[in-house]
C-alpha cells in the first residue's frame, strides 16, 4: 500500500496557494489570511472592508526537527499544542511562551487552536518575555508567498552572522500584510531543570522598587506579575506579587531563599506556590484566561494593552498601573477602561514613551469602532516609512494591504 509523501502534499498546497493569490491579483481581490481564527479579535479587519480569506489549513505538519541541533522546522498551518508535545517528548521548549489562544465556537481543532503562521504573524509573546527575549528572536528562518506569487526563502536552520536585513524576523508581528508564511523554522531550547513561584503582597510603590532592586542581581528571575487590589474592586493600595525563577536547580532554589529572606526582613510572609498553583497561574497569563483579563468591571470596558520602558518606571508607578494586572517586571500593563477612560491613560501612556493598543473592544464595539482604534498609538515617521517601503516590495499590488498593523 503506497503511503503520503507529506512534502508533496505541502508542494501541491503551495501551488495551490499560489494559484489563489495570482488570481486574486488579477482581479484586484483582498486577501485574508486565516488559520483557525484564534487571534480574529487581535487587530481586526474593519467591517466595511470587503476580503476573501485565504485558509492555511492545508499547510500541516513538522517537516525537520532535529532535538541536537536545537531547531525545529514547521509548515505555518500547524497547530502550536502539536510542536509543543513534539518538544516536551525531548525535554524541549519555545522559551518565549505563545499564547495558546483557544477560537470560540466550534471552529476549534482537537489537537488546538493557534497556529504556527499565526503565531509569528501576530508576534506575541508570554510571561517569559522580558527575560528570555520575544518571538522574533526565535526566529531562525521563513518562507514566504508574497503579493506577486513568488515563493521565497529566508533565513535557515542555524544562526549565522551575516550581512543584510533578516527579513525572516520583519515576519513577526506583520499580520500578514506582507505576504503568506508557509513555512518557519524556531531556535528550540532545552526546559530548565529547577523551577519555582513565590506569591506575596506589597504596596504597589514598594512591589515595584523592589522588583527592580532584584533586577539587579545574579538570580534567575524568568517571570512577574503584579495584580493591583484597585483592580478588583478592593479599597487597598496594595498588590498580589507572583514571581517566578528558572535555571539549574540549585541556583533557583538558593535565590528563593534569599528573596524569601529579604521578604521576611520587610514584614511580609511570602508563599511559595505549589507547583500545579504556579503552572495555573503561568498559563492563565500566557493564554488570557486569568479572570481579571476575561471579566470586564463595566458593560462599556475595552481591554487595553501597555507597553513602557522600564527607564519610566524609576520615576514610580504610572497612575493606570492601580488599575492594572502588570507582567515583564513592569513593561506590560493589561487595563479596563471605556473610551473616556482611555484617553487619559493614553495621554499618560504617550507620556512616559510608550504604547497603548486595543487588545479587546467592549461588548458591541468589536466590529468597527473609530473611536476606540483611534486611540491606540501607531508607528509613525521613519518606521512607518520602512513598514510602507517594505509592503509595498513584497506586495507591489496590495493584495494583502488589509492594514491590520495599523490601529
Amino acid at each position: 500500500m503506497l503511503q503520503k509523501d507529506p512534502m508533496n502534499d505541502l508542494a501541491h498546497a503551495h501551488a495551490a496557494l499560489q494559484d489563489q493569490i495570482l488570481q486574486a491579483k488579477a482581479r484586484s481581490q483582498l486577501l485574508s489570511i486565516r488559520g483557525l481564527g484564534s487571534k480574529d479579535f487581535y487587530h481586526p479587519l474593519p467591517a466595511h472592508l470587503s476580503t476573501l480569506p485565504l485558509h492555511t489549513r492545508a499547510l500541516d505538519g513538522v517537516i525537520n526537527y532535529e532535538p541536537t541541533e536545537l531547531f525545529v522546522q514547521v509548515a505555518a498551518g500547524t497547530s502550536l499544542r502539536q510542536v509543543e508535545a513534539l518538544l516536551d517528548a525531548q525535554g524541549q521548549c519555545l522559551p518565549f511562551e505563545p499564547p495558546r489562544l483557544r477560537v470560540p465556537g466550534q471552529d476549534a481543532l482537537d489537537k488546538g487552536d493557534a497556529t504556527i503562521g499565526g503565531m509569528v504573524a501576530c508576534g506575541l509573546s508570554g510571561p517569559a518575555r522580558a527575560s528570555v527575549g520575544g518571538l522574533k528572536d526565535f526566529i531562525l528562518g521563513a518562507n514566504l508567498i508574497n503579493g506577486k506569487g513568488e515563493h521565497l526563502v529566508f533565513g535557515g536552520q542555524v544562526m549565522k552572522n551575516v550581512a543584510g536585513y533578516d527579513v525572516s524576523r520583519v515576519l513577526a508581528g506583520s499580520m500578514g500584510t506582507l505576504g503568506l508564511i508557509t513555512e518557519v523554522t524556531l531556535k528550540v531550547l532545552p526546559k530548565t531543570l529547577g523551577e519555582c513561584s513565590l506569591k506575596t503582597r506589597l504596596p504597589l510603590r514598594q512591589a515595584l522598587a523592589f522588583i527592580q532592586g532584584l533586577g539587579q542581581r545574579p538570580w534567575p528571575l524568568n517571570a512577574s506579575s503584579f495584580l493591583a487590589d484597585s483592580a478588583l474592586s478592593n479599597a487597598s493600595d496594595g498588590v498580589e506579587c507572583v514571581l517566578r525563577l528558572k535555571g539549574a536547580k540549585a541556583a533557583a532554589q538558593s535565590s528563593l531563599a534569599s528573596i524569601q529572606s529579604e521578604l521576611l526582613a520587610m514584614g511580609q510572609h511570602p508563599e511559595v506556590m505549589s507547583e500545579p498553583q504556579a503552572q495555573a497561574h503561568w498559563e492563565s497569563l500566557r493564554d488570557q484566561t486569568h479572570p481579571f483579563l476575561t471579566t470586564p468591571p463595566h458593560q462599556d470596558s475595552s481591554l487595553w494593552r501597555i507597553s513602557l520602558p522600564l527607564k519610566a518606571l524609576k520615576q514610580g508607578p504610572p497612575t493606570f498601573a492601580r488599575n492594572a494586572l502588570s507582567e515583564w517586571f513592569g513593561a506590560l500593563h493589561w487595563v479596563w477602561a471605556d473610551e473616556k477612560e482611555a484617553r487619559v491613560v493614553q495621554k499618560e501612556v504617550l507620556g512616559l514613551g510608550g504604547s497603548l493598543s486595543l487588545w479587546r473592544a467592549a461588548k458591541g464595539h468589536e466590529d468597527d469602532d473609530p473611536p476606540l482604534k483611534g486611540l491606540s498609538t501607531g508607528v509613525e515617521g521613519p518606521v512607518m516609512q520602512l513598514q510602507n517601503n517594505l509592503q509595498r516590495a513584497f506586495d507591489p499590488g496590495g493584495v494583502f494591504n488589509t492594514a491590520r498593523t495599523q490601529p
